[in-house]
């Protein structure tokens, strides 16, 4: 059965090539150190606090969906997700957003004003986003969600993109252009 993961979300965001062939079983990320360095810095970033969440929902259209919560601090609310930088950060929020919007298909709510917020943490960068998740943020992930699986069902990879700058530090490169 067909279960779309918060990667497989983030990288069809990012490029939906990426995300097929991730789905299909073909990881590159084992040979890049950008990944490398990614897992370090999660690793090492926030030691005393880190309280994984794993999180499961289903989708209106009935799709399962998981997702991986870096840390949470369930008693002020607040979801957070670590990345390295900000070059794929409209992916990074949207990302966030999902782990929101499973815990609202869930019918988590907390106890004084029923929200939670995400915060993105770049740890190297000394920065934080807050992401909250809207009604409209919803029918977005909703829609995307459909668009998800119709890509992993396909008998071939999408077409590479054509943002060539975008894909050099992308795992999936040399695979695409190699």
């Amino acid at each position: 059965m067909l279960r779309l993961t918060a990667t497989l979300f983030n990288y069809h965001l990012i490029c939906s090539r990426k995300s097929w062939l991730h789905h299909h079983g073909i990881r590159m990320e084992q040979e890049s150190e950008a990944v490398a360095m990614g897992k370090l810095l999660d690793e090492s970033s926030y030691g005393r606090e880190k309280k994984q969440i794993s999180v499961e929902a289903e989708s209106p259209q009935g799709v399962p969906l998981v997702g991986l919560i870096d840390r949470a601090n369930l008693r002020d609310g607040v979801l957070h997700e670590t990345k390295k930088g900000r070059a794929c950060e409209e992916a990074h929020i949207w990302q966030l957003r999902f782990y929101l919007w499973l815990l609202t298909l869930n019918g988590v709510r907390r106890a004084n004003d029923g929200t939670f917020t995400g915060q993105l943490d770049y740890p190297t960068l000394r920065r934080t986003e807050t992401v909250v998740l809207t009604a409209e943020h919803e029918q977005q992930l909703a829609q995307w969600t459909t668009e998800l699986r119709q890509v992993l069902q396909q008998p071939t990879p999408p077409p590479r993109i054509s943002q060539r700058k975008f894909c050099r530090k992308c795992a999936f490169e040399e695979l695409c252009y190699g």
